[in-house]
């Protein structure tokens, strides 16, 4: 007759340290503050990308409007009524069109060379903030991973440190370290896609500003030729007041 012996092991029950959200919180401060970094990052995209939102709209617009009225003048070789026209406008193409004007009545100087150079701020102006939104979509995501690495070294020493405590001891800390990473990630995408779009638009503005500026100095440049010009007032460039946003900027330094 066999006989059977049955074994019974029992196990107790060790129940898990308690861990308020609080202190989880506490514990975690580095990686928060990580979180809250990239926050402040997303307030700064936006920032950036109603600003340029401002430079553009009507932009070419308000340019090719210039371009007409300034035209007509020229037409009739009335070169203070282009000035005056200029001075009146909001369009930083003014301040173009009013470098070239005022190398009419100097001999020897390049109408089109001083258009070009003011062409060139022109094109510093429009894209000065565009640095800011290239920068922060670099940076991002590596904020975030530092946050991320951060909270994770913690909650491995804290699992390290407890006695019979498992995950669930460091899981709102790696709950906020990980929000981390996906904060810097998104504030990234959306960086990478405004600078991307500002930046072809921005091409595109140039281009379409060159035309503008290349018809206005090739009219200038055949109503000289053809000694059809009204001369401006003596003084009227040195007293001109500008109004334009380019020459604000430019005057505020």
């Amino acid at each position: 007759m066999t006989t059977s012996l049955s074994t019974k092991t029992v196990v107790s029950y060790q129940p898990m340290p308690e861990t308020s959200p609080e202190a989880a919180f506490a514990a975690y401060e580095l990686s928060s503050n990580t979180f809250w970094t990239v926050l402040a990052a997303s307030a700064l995209v936006i920032a950036l990308a109603t600003e340029q939102l401002y430079v553009f709209w009507g932009l070419v617009a308000r340019a090719r409007e210039l371009g007409s009225e300034v035209g007509k003048a020229l037409y009739h070789g009335d070169l203070q009524a282009a000035r005056t026209v200029c001075e009146r406008s909001s369009s930083p193409v003014a301040d173009i069109f009013l470098a070239a004007l005022n190398k009419v009545s100097r001999p020897g100087h390049s109408v089109q060379r001083a258009a070009e150079r003011e062409r060139q701020r022109f094109r510093l102006w429009m894209r000065r903030r565009l640095w800011a939104l290239g920068t922060v979509g670099a940076l991002a995501p590596f904020v975030g991973l530092f946050g991320t690495v951060v909270g994770i070294i913690e909650a491995f020493s804290d699992i390290a440190e407890s006695e019979g405590g498992g995950f669930a001891v460091v899981a709102s800390g790696v709950s906020h370290a990980l929000w981390a990473t996906a904060g810097g990630i998104l504030i990234a995408i959306m960086a990478a896609f405004l600078f991307n779009v500002f930046q072809s638009r921005g091409n595109a503005v140039l281009v379409e500003i060159k035309l503008i500026v290349d018809e206005f100095v090739e009219q200038l440049e055949v109503l000289i030729d053809r000694g059809g010009v009204t001369p401006p007032d003596a003084g009227t460039h040195m007293t001109s007041t500008p109004t334009s946003p380019l020459a604000t900027a430019r005057a505020e330094g």
